[in-house]
């Protein structure tokens, strides 16, 4: 089975709902997945849901930030005792 890309989703026009992707196109959208199960069961009754990905679309666009807590825990560390770090 060749992977089918995964569109743009617009948060405009979807933020807050569940949607359905199949062959790199949004074929079925509700607000909880139950709703679109059903829709995309009724739409395309032969297809697997195994062909389907299902996607909670976020209502705003988030922003993730990674903090390395350990590299500036040993770089204090080194500042505030002047030693390595603890193992």
């Amino acid at each position: 089975m060749e992977k089918s890309p995964i569109p743009v989703i617009d948060i405009k026009k979807y933020g807050g709902k569940q949607v359905a992707i199949a062959d790199g196109k949004i074929v079925a959208t509700g607000r909880t997945l139950e709703e679109v199960i059903r829709r995309v069961k009724k739409l395309s009754p032969s297809r697997s849901l195994q062909e389907v990905k299902m996607f909670s679309v976020p209502k705003t666009l988030s922003v993730i930030y990674i903090y390395n807590a350990y590299n500036d825990f040993r770089y204090w560390w080194t500042k505030i005792y002047g030693l390595a770090t603890p193992n």
